[in-house]
């Protein structure tokens, strides 16, 4: 079904895909529109908001600060839009749940639950995780969060983007896919990772969320990944830990912890109509 127009969402397409390419020709391919209108959604858009947020210099479009700012909230606010047309975003008590393309080949099932669950039903390295962060006053390189450090994944971002900076060795994310082919994941964004998919933009949301609040949020998972490069994704559920954290300069880091679990309950997934992992990869 073809959702009916609406300017506001026009407005932002424009603004997002602009923000993107830098480029009008190549913004207005991407949207299939012409230059006059996304010109006029650009003003439409800084009039509304009382503020310039791309500037046109030396034959080239530049973000502005504000614009840059600006970037990241529309993008969510289109994600949130589009996948809530899709059915694929719900709020359940006030947190988010993602269903995504149940017959999809890679389907990707996820809820957020609140923090006090880590302590009724999340599994011991979960919670040694969170003790480790508080501990730490959210150091990512204080002692205290050397009982876990060999199991984090730590980003940072930049550019808009998450980059992939640190990967334990004993990380779900290493022990999955095989310590030299998770090392290929370090440097480079999440969007390009081994093992992306078309839900990271779910994954990197909830990143961006907790880098805002600059707390902590745990989250159940049912996907498929594959375990060798071209290989056929297989079942993983797990339970997964997003902590803001701070390197020694100060710069936040964002340090994800992974426990692979069948103890995972998403709202409106009956798991056992779905392929089980594999009790050895627990």
């Amino acid at each position: 079904m073809q959702r009916p127009p609406n300017i506001m969402h026009e407005m932002l397409r424009s603004f997002v895909t602009l923000a993107r390419f830098l480029n009008l020709t190549h913004a207005v391919n991407h949207l299939g529109s012409t230059r006059q209108t996304v010109r006029r959604h650009i003003e439409m858009l800084q009039s509304l908001r009382g503020e310039k947020l791309l500037s046109f210099v030396d034959r080239q479009y530049v973000l502005t600060r504000q614009g840059a700012l600006a970037l990241v909230e529309a993008e969510q606010i289109l994600l949130l839009d589009e996948a809530w047309m899709r059915k694929e975003v719900r709020v359940v008590n006030g947190l988010t749940a993602v269903l995504y393309d149940p017959e999809a080949d890679v389907p990707y099932f996820s809820q957020q639950h609140s923090i006090d669950t880590i302590w009724k039903s999340g599994t011991p390295i979960i919670q040694q995780g969170l003790l480790c962060w508080v501990e730490s006053r959210a150091h990512l390189e204080a002692p205290e969060f050397d009982a876990v450090r060999d199991y984090l994944l730590a980003y940072r971002r930049h550019n808009n983007e998450w980059l992939c900076v640190s990967i334990g060795e004993k990380s779900s994310y290493a022990t999955w896919l095989g310590w030299s082919w998770a090392k290929s994941a370090i440097g480079k964004p999440l969007s390009d990772d081994p093992m992306a998919s078309d839900a990271d933009q779910y994954v990197s949301q909830s990143y961006d969320s907790i880098l805002r609040s600059g707390g902590l949020r745990i989250d159940h998972v049912y996907t498929k990944i594959a375990r060798t490069h071209g290989g056929t994704p297989e079942p993983i559920t797990y339970q997964r830990l997003i902590l803001r954290c701070m390197f020694p300069n100060g710069e936040y880091a964002l340090v994800t912890l992974v426990d692979r679990t069948r103890n995972v309950q998403i709202v409106d997934v009956n798991l056992d109509e779905f392929p089980a992992m594999d009790a050895a990869l627990l």
